[in-house]
């Protein structure tokens, strides 16, 4: 199999016409006519990254955050991204990014996220893609929600904004940075909203609205995206591995 027939078997489930304007899912870098040796799915590409796929004799990344998502003015390959380009292509090791097409998908990660929730009735706002909505077995208060999003999505640490004590039945849900959907979420029927990278306006403004808010994180809201490829991929018959390299970015004290 050629790389790009992977890639092309892969789009039929994730089309890139489903990418944000904005986005630039896609190849970020190609070598076409290569014969496909291993498959390693990384969240991020970072310059260990590729020299994970190359141990592992993968000549394809697929991640979900696009190495680039604007286009290089200079190139310096001693700085990240550029350096990252430079192993990459130096080794003719490919790098797909599966990214808002991935999220927006009915099948993709916010679809993922919440069967793993458990959520029922879900569905996608056609007009706030890619937001899900969904609803819980049975009502819970809080704190019980907040406990269980944190133990579910496996996430260390989170912050929240509790703006009234209603019971939690209806879930709003999109992975990464969506925080700025809360502004046109209030008008919805929602107890709780769960996205990640919440900054302090869009807090305030949750606050204010009475809209509860959970930040659960970037990381922890897309880690999964590896789960969802490595089921639509396994069936190629070539070596799928995880990296081991993944991390949060943040450190605490």
């Amino acid at each position: 199999m050629f790389i790009f027939e992977a890639i092309e078997a892969l789009e039929s489930f994730f089309p890139l016409s489903f990418q944000e304007s904005w986005d630039n899912s896609g190849f970020q870098v190609l070598f076409k006519h290569k014969i496909l040796s291993g498959i390693l799915l990384s969240l991020d590409v970072r310059q260990k990254t590729v020299e994970e796929a190359k141990q592992n004799n993968c000549n394809l990344i697929i991640s979900h955050h696009p190495l680039f998502l604007q286009a290089l003015k200079n190139f310096d390959y001693k700085f990240y991204p550029e350096n990252v380009l430079y192993v990459a292509t130096k080794n003719e090791i490919s790098i797909y990014a599966a990214h808002t097409n991935l999220d927006i998908s009915p099948s993709g990660l916010n679809n993922y996220l919440c069967k793993k929730l458990q959520l029922k009735n879900f569905y996608i706002l056609d007009n706030l893609k890619p937001v899900f909505i969904g609803e819980l077995e049975k009502e819970s208060n809080f704190d019980e929600f907040i406990y269980y999003v944190k133990k579910t999505l496996g996430i260390p640490i989170l912050k929240y904004v509790l703006s009234n004590n209603k019971h939690i039945k209806k879930v709003a849900i999109c992975s990464g940075s969506c925080a700025d959907y809360i502004y046109k979420l209030k008008s919805y029927d929602i107890d709780v909203f769960i996205t990640g990278d919440v900054k302090h306006h869009s807090a305030v403004f949750a606050q204010e609205n009475g809209i509860n808010m959970i930040d659960a994180t970037h990381f922890y809201t897309e880690i999964w995206f590896a789960d969802i490829l490595f089921e639509y991929l396994k069936n190629f018959n070539v070596k799928i591995l995880r990296s081991t390299n993944d991390r949060i970015p943040w450190d605490y004290i």
